[in-house]
């Protein structure tokens, strides 16, 4: 008998057209022979609407009908509700979620919440590994404890900024120093992030990352680095890719680069590593280490930057970012790297929802009451 898969895909994100895209790459390349496959889309009103695969000129294409919403039960034999006229008009069990809205909403551990809340498989990270991974601060707070290389920063919360702006510029100037990174601390695809290279930019730059979150990161900035990315796939064994390298078509890698203007490109396998053995043993093992102490499952892309900062005379490797739903779309890095390694994206995602069935079988298996 066939499993049900439903996507989840959307959101209130700026990467809501992304995650659209996405959805339908994971739809076209499913193996149909075992999966029924159904959409709920998340519009960018917050609201959720049932999708319906449809054929166009021979692929496959979610179809939101906006008449429809969706609800999610609990406790019931069935898992999500179509509604109608404010009726529940149908119902349908699910087997298994995938999770397929890219950073707020998606990404930080809100759907994980939900899923968990009616005790249905999903895959990728819980709630707790997605929550963490998308707070810049959290992350870099976390993983410079445990010795992952990370360059100076700072975190400061907007009240703190209000009453202590003054002294906080002082201690940016003289610590972390010009250029420097200023960057909203849970948001994805380099929204409220700031490249700020002078004393009098600083407090403006600051001021405007407020707006997209009460949190704000400064960072020691990589003088013209090398944008590293590593693709961690979880299955009976953990696959860790060759990394890839972004060629920016910007200063960094912002939203113009990423999605706007198309003369980014990749370099896959990073060349340098190829060169380097040292480098790319080093890549490996951290990207591992990462994805351990981070405790992520299913997936992650982890990101790094390669290069000098304003304090080191000797090019190192640096921690970027963790991002533990990436874009499944043609020209994103994470199958990309995958599909390095000998894996096409239909493999992908059979390790993705088998390892989701593992991770749930782990926790259906723990106690959860004391009577």
């Amino acid at each position: 008998m066939k499993k049900k898969l439903c996507i989840i895909f959307g959101g209130k994100s700026v990467e809501h057209e992304i995650s659209i895209i996405s959805a339908n790459a994971i739809l076209n390349h499913i193996d149909q022979k075992k999966y029924i496959v159904y959409g709920v889309f998340v519009g960018k009103n917050g609201v959720f609407y049932e999708s319906i695969a449809k054929k166009y000129n021979k692929k496959l294409k979610f179809e939101n009908k906006k008449q429809n919403k969706v609800t999610f039960l609990y406790g019931n034999t069935q898992d999500i509700g179509i509604i109608k006229d404010n009726k529940i008009m149908d119902k349908r069990k699910i087997d298994i979620f995938f999770p397929l809205i890219h950073g707020t909403g998606g990404e930080d551990g809100s759907i994980q919440g939900l899923l968990e809340t009616i005790n249905k498989p999903y895959i990728g990270c819980n709630v707790e590994s997605s929550s963490i991974c998308m707070n810049k601060i959290l992350t870099k707070k976390i993983l410079s404890n445990e010795s992952i290389r990370t360059t100076k920063f700072y975190s400061y919360a907007k009240d703190e900024w209000k009453t202590n702006k003054t002294n906080i510029i002082k201690k940016i100037v003289s610590d972390i120093k010009f250029p420097c990174f200023v960057k909203a601390s849970n948001l994805g695809s380099s929204v409220g992030v700031y490249k700020v290279k002078n004393k009098s930019d600083l407090n403006s730059k600051i001021q405007n990352t407020f707006k997209f979150s009460n949190k704000v990161l400064v960072e020691e900035a990589v003088i013209n680095p090398e944008e590293v990315e590593v693709s961690v796939l979880q299955g009976d064994q953990t696959i860790v890719s060759k990394p890839g390298r972004v060629i920016s078509s910007d200063e960094f890698y912002t939203y113009k680069a990423k999605y706007l203007d198309g003369k980014s490109s990749m370099e896959i396998p990073y060349k340098r590593s190829l060169e380097n053995p040292a480098l790319s043993n080093e890549i490996k093992e951290t990207s591992i280490k990462i994805y351990k102490i981070l405790q992520c499952t299913g997936m992650a892309r982890i990101d790094f930057l390669f290069g000098k900062t304003s304090s080191t005379k000797k090019s190192k490797l640096y921690l970027s970012e963790v991002n533990t739903i990436p874009g499944f779309t043609e020209i994103s890095m994470f199958p990309k790297l995958l599909n390095e390694e000998g894996l096409e994206l239909k493999e992908i995602i059979s390790i993705l929802i088998q390892s989701s069935e593992v991770e749930f079988e782990k926790k259906q298996k723990l106690i959860t009451n004391f009577v």
